[in-house]
């Protein structure tokens, strides 16, 4: 296959690590109401047992859940510092869409002692949570070893209308325990209203389950293959903390949707360490030695998967194609009949495939508009709409099947339904996905495929998928192409979505292009923020139409005022940051968030899009939201 021109990649810069506070705090006083131990519920420390053993005992794999983890006046301080006095950014990735704030261990760091007064409260919890008290008491119950208290790692998320976290393991660097601690509104008359006890398992307020936002916890098939479906689901609810011990290929985890307007999921987030160098507990070469035996551990349980035939499906291998019979005995191959079954009759002229092959040599990227006759289209589209509709039921859980078709695994890498090849569909001759699935990987459609991307000849190997995103689902995380020797591949999408309303990129389900040398750490460090920068972040919509985003966060934000509390051993209230400029904040970033995209495709009825792709670009299909109008459907294809 002769190449022609790449997609070429951009670089982008990327901000500099955030800075760690490492200073080391007296528990002087700690038992007398001054030092860390009066940032938390009087009583938490002696309940260490109870909550060992309800680690102990807990599933998929060890965790544990403490309701009324910190004081509660104090914790309703640190909320409303954070509603009137922190600045949110929206970033979204493959892996997920919400509002996040900066590295709080950078509190400290503020040079206006106005601006530290502002966030006294947040500062104090924030110390609290890294003391050695509270630290020793997480080693107790998690039984995890010495964790960091000089590497401090935390900050708030937001998540809002259809935010996300998709799966992930949280394995990066030095992690040794991932927490979170949820900030939702203590006094919304919409939460679910069960009481709130002692009782580790108890619901808390502030959050009805069915708003969304829960962490879910995968269990295993084998290691780093988490099944499809989540084992637990843990529901925010007012001061209450989630923890579990990180864990390679274990940990598998996520945080579901928010379906619900105007009740912000706010939640400090973050991790505990294993110790620094100069920390007590430090051991020269622990963290390689864990890499080491993490990698090996996967790479173990990724064998034991396939034997077990539980591996990656459908399989991620280009197969050799089929050869095909002589259809008219003389030698020659009449493609046209087939071909006009199919596609629009303009696209068989030898003018239009002559101007299309010089547009995609020139760009390496081409789009196709109406491909389909009009008489195919139609039947296709009258399908897939009946499918939506009559299917929205049936395919309520993430593993439910339809006939012939199958769910992706695992899902830390994607999900999916695809139309399984061979199936036994007894109106597969009426099924126009089916119809259309094997026509693109025939030798007619190669043939015109070479001929409009300028190859000196059709592709001898290829993986033809016909696939289903449904909303609230399905997925596709960033990935290199299957012929990752290659400089470049040849791939297609056939973009068959009927549905409307996709086109601003807010109910996710487009499909991207992007530098992967702005994620080289994708598949081994952080895709979350660790460090205070966000590989491969990138927003769908405008600059304008960020900002709005934000306003309407910070209206969400402050449309219930929290109440002055009197004793909450702060300093002064919060006040509103009015004197920062938005405008300047927001659009210094826009252009290095952006410029590692190189090409976005929204969900679409009827749209061919063609690409070389050079070797290092990523791809993925963004996560399709609860709120669409349906499922992004389409038939996707690489060749070499």
């Amino acid at each position: 296959m002769t190449a022609v021109p790449g997609l070429h990649k951009r670089t982008r810069s990327v901000s500099p690590a955030s800075s760690v506070a490492s200073s080391k705090r007296s528990l002087a006083g700690s038992r007398h109401g001054t030092g860390p131990r009066s940032c938390f519920a009087k009583g938490l420390f002696a309940k260490a047992g109870q909550y060992r053993i309800q680690h102990a005992e807990s599933g998929p794999y060890k965790h544990c859940v403490i309701n009324n983890l910190v004081n509660d006046k104090l914790l309703r301080r640190v909320r409303r510092e954070i509603m009137t006095s922190l600045h949110f950014t929206p970033k979204e990735t493959d892996i997920y869409k919400l509002h996040q704030t900066g590295d709080l261990a950078n509190l400290s760091g503020l040079k206006s002692s106005n601006d530290r007064a502002k966030l006294a409260g947040l500062t104090r919890l924030r110390d609290g949570l890294y003391s050695p008290d509270f630290r020793a008491f997480v080693e107790k119950i998690a039984d995890c070893g010495p964790l960091s208290g000089q590497k401090q790692d935390m900050s708030i998320n937001c998540y809002v209308k259809g935010s996300h976290l998709l799966t992930h393991d949280d394995v990066i660097g030095s992690r040794r325990v991932s927490y979170i601690l949820y900030l939702p509104d203590p006094d919304d008359a919409d939460a679910s209203g069960h009481s709130k006890d002692d009782d580790a398992h108890a619901g808390g307020t502030g959050w009805d389950p069915k708003w969304g936002g829960g962490l879910r916890l995968y269990d295993i098939a084998e290691k780093n293959v988490p099944y499809a479906d989540f084992e637990k689901v843990i529901p925010p609810a007012w001061n209450q903390l989630a923890f579990f011990v990180v864990q390679p290929a274990v940990s598998f985890h996520d945080v579901e949707e928010v379906y619900v307007d105007n009740k912000p999921r706010l939640a400090i987030s973050g991790w505990f360490h294993l110790p620094q160098p100069g920390e007590q507990g430090y051991v020269k070469g622990l963290q390689e030695k864990l890499n080491l035996e993490s990698s090996r551990a996967q790479l173990a349980g990724q064998a034991a998967a396939e034997a077990a035939g539980l591996g990656e499906a459908p399989a991620s291998v280009l197969n050799p194609v089929e050869q095909e019979p002589d259809v008219n005995g003389n030698g020659d191959v009449d493609d046209d009949t087939e071909l006009k079954n199919f596609l629009h009759e303009s696209l068989l002229d030898a003018d239009v495939v002559s101007k299309l092959r010089d547009r995609f040599v020139e760009d390496s990227l081409l789009e196709i508009g109406d491909l389909l006759n009009l008489e195919f289209a139609k039947r296709l589209k009258d399908y897939v709409e009946t499918q939506d509709k009559v299917d929205a039921a049936t395919v309520a859980q993430v593993s439910d099947k339809l006939p012939g078709w199958s769910v992706s695994q695992p899902p830390h890498k994607h999900r999916y339904l695809y139309l399984n090849h061979g199936h036994d569909h007894d109106d597969e001759q009426h099924d126009p996905v089916t119809e259309l699935r094997n026509f693109i990987a025939s030798g007619p459609f190669r043939r015109w495929l070479a001929a409009v991307s300028g190859l000196d000849a059709p592709p001898t190997h290829q993986r033809v998928l016909a696939r289903r995103f449904r909303p609230g689902q399905d997925y596709t995380l960033a990935t290199a192409s299957l012929n990752e020797e290659a400089e470049g591949n040849l791939e297609i999408t056939l973009n068959l979505t009927p549905t409307s309303g996709w086109d601003d990129g807010e109910l996710g389900g487009y499909e991207l292009l992007m530098d992967g040398n702005a994620e080289e750490d994708h598949n081994g460090k952080d895709r979350e923020g660790e460090d205070g920068h966000d590989p491969a972040v990138y927003l769908s919509s405008s600059h304008a139409k960020r900002k709005k985003e934000l306003a309407a966060l910070r209206a969400e934000l402050s449309s219930k005022p929290a109440q002055q509390d009197d004793n909450d051993h702060g300093d002064s209230s919060a006040s509103s940051s009015d004197d920062d400029d938005d405008d300047d904040e927001q659009g210094s970033g826009v252009e290095d968030e952006d410029s590692s995209v190189l090409h976005t495709s929204q969900a679409s009825w009827n749209l061919l899009t063609i690409v070389f792709r050079d070797k290092g670009v990523l791809k993925f299909v963004k996560y399709v939201s609860q709120n669409a109008p349906g499922s992004r459907w389409d038939i996707t294809a690489e060749y070499k």
